[in-house]
């Protein structure tokens, strides 16, 4: 299963370019609000696709759980 382009474009625009959600609905030439809900629906759908638990120590390298996540960074766990 594909990502659509549209969700695919803003995820990339906001959660690996650093843009923010405003300049990303610019560049998309959409509302913010659609960019972010783009966004997190583009995230819990990689989360699927990928199997990922969020609470799994051993999981995905932490710059995949920083883009699944939100933060734009690494999170710090705590074991």
């Amino acid at each position: 299963m594909q990502l659509p382009y549209d969700q695919r474009e803003s995820l990339i625009l906001v959660g690996a370019s650093g843009f923010s959600y405003a300049d990303a609905a610019t560049i998309c030439e959409v509302a913010i609000g659609t960019i972010k809900s783009r966004v997190n629906l583009t995230r819990q759908r990689l989360a699927a696709l990928l199997a990922i638990n969020r609470l799994d120590t051993h999981g995905p390298a932490p710059t995949t759980r920083a883009v699944l996540n939100g933060t734009g960074r690494p999170d710090s766990r705590k074991v």
